[in-house]
């Protein structure tokens, strides 16, 4: 499905994005609203940002909580399509604080489900996580490989996940779930939450080395942040209801082929340092995304490098503006 079908299929409707201020939240209201959209915006601004939402008319922005907020059946009962986004991201915060991960990630999410059910709303595309897969075994990872989560983070997205996916079982509910690999992209974050790219973004403007944990031959799966929205699209138009996707790029890329592309990108002079591997860090993850090529039309159109070549290009356009 092309861009212009899917942007034809999502003109006028009303859509709810909830952490839509966030990364990749942001992007996905700039898409719905490019597409001709009414857009509304669920966020905290616990770590979403305002100045990520540029001023449109067919955007409204309400702040809250999805477990307190009032007028989130109001909201609801006016939305076409949910895209469920709102999550307390982080392995180690959810280790540090379970009790505010699970409010947030399960909590929040069974009262939007509830909320939802006996709606008109066409569907509920969920943004789960490839966390929940844990160490696999074997790579490409599939969707019924076992999952075996290793934080209260990943727990609470696997739990979403399956309280989506039983709503949908036992009230119809037209629930789709997305689990992401590792999303990259702007707008980036710094903090120690924040991915590897956008970490060694940060270290190159500054001059710093680049610290790998390990020896390097990690590997992820990069998947640029606009092929994720794209997905969500394409989710809310041709998922099936119950069905889980895997969302990357079905490409393999170490941490230590990462630093060298970045730094080649770049022109800089930055080093490649090396320190003890981390516990806990999973060693090798790897999207199978054939489901989601054959039943959602999903094509990514971002390599790692063009990804990474895009987002330094916008780095130095606003360096020198």
């Amino acid at each position: 499905m092309t861009h212009e079908e899917l942007s034809h299929h999502f003109r006028a409707t009303r859509c709810l994005v909830t952490g839509g201020a966030g990364f990749i939240g942001s992007n996905l209201t700039r898409r719905l609203l490019a597409c001709g959209a009414r857009v509304t915006v669920l966020d905290n601004f616990v770590t979403g940002k305002r100045e990520n939402l540029a001023a449109a008319d067919s955007l409204t922005v309400v702040e809250g909580d999805l477990c307190s907020l009032p007028e989130l059946p109001e909201i609801v009962s006016q939305s076409d399509y949910v895209f469920h986004l709102a999550a307390q991201v982080g392995n180690i915060k959810s280790i540090k604080d379970p009790e505010a991960d699970v409010r947030t990630n399960v909590l929040g999410s069974v009262r939007l489900f509830h909320t939802c059910k006996s709606t008109a709303v066409k569907k509920v595309v969920y943004s789960s996580s490839s966390a929940i897969f844990g160490e696999s075994a074997e790579i490409p990872i599939d969707e019924e490989r076992p999952r075996t989560p290793e934080s209260f983070y990943a727990l609470s997205k696997l739990a979403g996940e399956q309280y989506a996916l039983l709503s949908q079982s036992l009230w119809g509910l037209p629930a789709v779930c997305l689990r992401y690999f590792n999303v990259f992209g702007l707008p980036m974050e710094n903090n120690e939450y924040t991915g590897v790219i956008s970490i060694f973004f940060h270290r190159l403007q500054a001059d710093e080395p680049l610290v790998i944990f390990g020896d390097g031959n990690q590997c992820r799966d990069f998947i640029y942040v606009s092929d994720v929205a794209q997905a969500n699209l394409l989710a809310a138009k041709r998922g099936k209801p119950g069905r889980v996707y895997n969302i990357g790029s079905g490409k393999a890329t170490t941490i230590l082929q990462l630093a060298e592309t970045m730094i080649e990108l770049t022109g800089s002079d930055s080093e490649i340092v090396f320190a003890d591997f981390r516990a806990g860090e999973v060693r090798k993850s790897l999207a199978d995304v054939r489901r989601a090529k054959a039943e959602l039309g999903f094509a990514p159109e971002f390599e790692i490098r063009r990804g990474l070549a895009a987002i330094w290009e916008k780095i130095r356009r606003s360096a020198s503006a």
